[in-house]
C-alpha cells in the first residue's frame, strides 16, 4: 500500500482540525535527491516517518498501521504533554508500569525553568515518565523551596525515598545542559519487549536476552534486573536486555516446547538460533548468567547447538536401520520430526523489518 496518500491525507485533516498556529507541520523529503539530508537523519528505509521538536530527532519513527486515522491518533498523541502532576510520593508508588522517572518539584507552572523542563520532556518522552508537583504540594517534599529535579530508576524498590545522589545539579534554565544529563540518566537497562516496539528494538542489531515472565510475576523481573545491573553492565553494548509477558508471546515459547508453566524463563535469540538457559534459579549463582552470553559471543552456543542436531540425527538413523519393519509413511514422519527438534530457530527474526510489520517497505515509493 502507498503510504503517500496517507500521510497527505492526514495532514490535511490535521491542518483544518487544530490550525496553522505553529505547534504542527508537516514536511516530506525525496532522499534520492538529498542524499545527504537521508544520512543526517538516520534513514533505513522508505518511506520513514520521523518527529522532530526544537531542532532535534527523536529517535522513535511512527510504526503504526498504515492508514489515516492511525497516523492522525499517532500525532493527537505526540501532541499530549508527558508530564504528569503529583501531591504526593504515594501517587507514584500506586503508579503501575512504573518505569525511569524525572521527578521535578516547581512553586508554579509559569516559571522560565519549568518551560525549559517541559520542552526537555517531550524531547525524551520516550526514555523516562516525568512528574511533577507544585506549590504547596511541592513544599511538603521539598521544604527548601527552590526549582528541583530528580532521577529515579526503580521507586517500586527504594524505600519510599528518593535517592538525591540522582539530583540535577545543573542550570535549570540550560536546555542543552537540562537534555544532556536526561539522556545520560534515562537510558534504559531492562526494558518490556512488546509486539508494538520489536521490530524498533531489533534495528539496533543486537541480540536479544529475554526474561519471559507471568504479567503479574514482579519478583523475578527484579531479580533479572538486579543480576544485570550487578554483572552485566558492561554488556549494554552488546546485547538487550529485555522482559516479555510470557502469556502474550505464548508462540515463541510454544516453539521451545515451553508453555507459562515453565515460567519464568531466560532466553537468547541471535536472530538466527535461540538459546534456552537451563535452569532460571541458576541466575543467583554469581557469574553464570554472564557466561552464558559470553558463550554466545565465544560461537559456543552455536557449535553446542549444531553438535546435539548431528548427533540427534544419528540417533534416529540408527533406530531406521535396526528396524526394517519401519513403514516409509513413518520413516518421513521420523525424519521430519528430527528437523524440528532440538531445533530452535529464531522466532524474532520474522518481526524484523518488513511490509508484513510496521516498517514500510523501500517498494513503496
Amino acid at each position: 500500500m502507498n503510504f503517500m496518500p496517507i500521510f497527505d491525507a492526514a495532514a490535511h485533516e490535521l491542518r483544518s482540525t487544530i490550525g496553522v498556529d505553529g505547534r504542527l507541520q508537516f514536511g516530506k523529503i525525496n532522499c534520492l535527491e538529498h542524499p545527504g539530508l537521508e544520512s543526517r537523519f538516520n534513514v533505513g528505509k522508505y518511506p520513514t516517518v520521523k518527529i522532530v521538536r526544537f531542532g532535534r530527532v527523536r529517535d522513535k519513527e511512527y510504526r503504526g498501521q498504515r492508514s489515516q486515522d492511525a497516523l492522525g491518533k499517532f500525532v493527537y498523541k505526540e501532541l499530549q504533554g508527558p508530564i504528569a502532576e503529583f501531591q504526593s510520593m504515594s501517587d507514584l508508588h500506586k503508579l503501575r508500569n512504573q518505569k525511569d522517572m524525572i521527578i521535578g518539584y516547581f512553586e508554579h507552572k509559569d516559571l522560565y525553568e519549568y518551560e525549559v523542563f517541559r520542552k526537555t520532556a517531550l524531547t525524551m518522552t520516550d526514555n523516562c515518565q516525568f512528574h511533577v508537583s507544585f506549590g504547596e504540594a511541592a513544599m511538603s517534599m521539598n521544604p527548601s523551596g527552590q526549582s528541583k529535579l530528580i532521577f529515579e530508576r526503580n521507586l517500586a524498590r527504594s524505600d519510599g525515598n528518593l535517592n538525591l545522589n540522582n539530583e540535577y545539579s545543573g542550570s535549570m534554565s540550560s536546555f542543552r545542559e537540562l537534555l544532556s544529563w536526561m539522556k545520560k540518566m534515562c537510558k534504559p537497562v531492562v526494558r518490556e519487549l512488546t509486539f508494538e516496539n520489536t521490530e524498533e528494538i531489533s534495528e539496533e542489531g543486537r541480540p536479544f536476552l529475554i526474561l519471559f515472565h507471568d504479567a503479574s510475576d514482579l519478583k523475578s523481573v527484579l531479580e533479572f534486573e538486579n543480576v544485570i545491573e550487578a554483572e552485566l553492565m558492561d554488556q549494554l553494548d552488546n546485547i538487550n536486555f529485555l522482559t516479555a509477558d510470557g502469556k502474550s508471546f505464548a508462540h515463541p515459547l510454544y516453539h521451545l516446547d515451553k508453555s507459562e508453566e515453565d515460567l519464568p524463563l531466560i532466553v537468547i535469540d541471535s536472530f538466527m538460533h535461540m538459546y534456552v538457559f537451563p535452569n532460571y534459579t541458576d541466575i543467583h549463582t554469581p557469574g553464570k548468567l554472564k557466561q552464558f552470553i559470553n558463550n554466545l559471543f565465544s560461537g559456543q552456543l552455536h557449535t553446542s547447538f549444531h553438535i546435539t542436531q548431528a548427533e540427534s540425527a544419528e540417533s534416529v538413523e540408527a533406530d531406521i536401520q535396526q528396524d526394517n519393519q519401519i513403514g516409509q509413511e513413518e520413516i518421513t514422519l521420523s525424519q521430519e520430526s528430527t528437523t524440528r527438534t532440538p531445533v530452535y530457530k529464531s522466532k524474532f527474526k520474522k518481526l524484523l523489518p518488513s511490509k508484513n510489520r510496521y516498517t514500510f517497505a523501500k517498494d513503496e515509493l
